[in-house]
């Protein structure tokens, strides 16, 4: 599975490396989100405006299978962290700007699968248009080299399959917006097409989740494997001359975009996680600050409160905390090392 993940995206991403295709990859990937939506958005109004609470309801549930698909998708981010292709991959080049959050699953994909699940339902014509759009996204976001395609496949089920699942709620829904519409008449009862699809959806989602557990669980595995043979070998690529040199103030304000960075601060904090990683603090004079993640896979001692050093690591941004960091930290040393970048891992 991994190796067709990484032959696709080579492939999509090298296929739209020139104009026009790079142009199309990056509306696609970036700005095409926004059309399910409008359409989702567009027929909820009309059913508004006719007084058809049916259509209305469909549209609500869109909106919160949207919802809790979004927090599927957070939750997912945080415990099982899958590194993007244009950092994983030499043979992947970002087109557009890079994020540092995980990969795995693209929110881009489930936002959109939701809104055209519930288009889809409401208006045949529409939804079909809605579902051409969502395929768009889904290829795009693969092209400019920030999901794999197993990531959009899995955000393209999670959304659908959240929409499809609150199905069976639709006639309360009905009944409470009849309420306050003032719209007379009872609402249908739940139709046996409505029962199936929210049946069929909540046991793929249960699947699903049953498949993310598993995958959650081999990554821990892997991990204490990557710790056990860290501790055992104890090497270091430790050579600071291999990192470009920056300023704590352009890391810390996102302008600086190749993986890899050297940065000269002053120790202000130093903390043990649950997880058996530290987290170091390295502020500039003017309060910017970025956060040196040691991580055990790395075991390197840490620096004390107060010290002033040059550290070099892999950048990345912290979308749960909104910081960005070197994670992980590579090496460091006391002192301000001001000699220029000498290549090798100079991107």
């Amino acid at each position: 599975m991994r190796s067709v993940d990484r032959a696709i995206v080579e492939f999509a991403n090298r296929a739209a490396q020139h104009q026009p295709q790079r142009l199309a990859a990056l509306v696609a990937a970036k700005y095409l989100v926004v059309v399910p939506i409008v359409i989702l958005l567009g027929v909820a109004v009309t059913a508004l405006r006719r007084r058809d609470t049916h259509a209305l309801a469909v549209a609500v549930l869109a909106g919160l299978g949207a919802a809790g698909a979004l927090g599927l998708n957070q939750l997912a981010g945080h415990l099982y962290f899958r590194l993007r292709p244009y950092w994983a991959l030499p043979a992947v080049h970002a087109i557009g700007t890079r994020g540092g959050d995980s990969s795995f699953f693209s929110d881009h994909a489930t936002l959109v699968a939701a809104a055209s699940a519930g288009a889809l339902l409401i208006n045949r014509r529409w939804g079909l248009a809605s579902l051409a759009v969502t395929l768009l996204v889904a290829l795009g976001r693969v092209a400019v080299g920030a999901h794999y395609p197993s990531d959009v496949l899995v955000g393209l089920a999670v959304g659908g399959l959240a929409v499809t699942a609150l199905l069976p709620l639709r006639h309360r829904l009905q009944r409470l917006l009849n309420r306050l519409l003032r719209t007379p008449g009872a609402p249908a009862a739940v139709r046996p097409r409505e029962w199936r699809l929210g049946v069929i959806g909540l046991v793929l989602l249960i699947g699903l989740g049953g498949w993310m557990v598993a995958r959650v669980q081999d990554h821990g595995l892997r991990i204490a494997l990557n710790r056990a043979d860290a501790r055992l070998d104890g090497h270091l690529p430790t050579d600071a001359r291999l990192y470009r040199p920056t300023t704590i103030d352009t890391l810390a304000a996102g302008r600086w975009r190749p993986t890899r960075a050297r940065v000269y601060g002053q120790v202000t904090y130093v903390n043990r996680e649950f997880d058996g990683d530290e987290h170091v603090v390295l502020k500039a004079p003017d309060g910017a600050f970025v956060v040196l993640e040691i991580i055990p896979e790395l075991p390197i001692r840490a620096p004390h409160d107060d010290d002033r050093i040059t550290a070099w690591g892999i950048v990345r941004h912290d979308g749960l905390h909104n910081w960005w960091e070197l994670h992980p930290l590579i090496g460091w040393a006391k002192g301000h090392i001001t000699a220029p970048a000498a290549g090798g891992l100079d991107d």
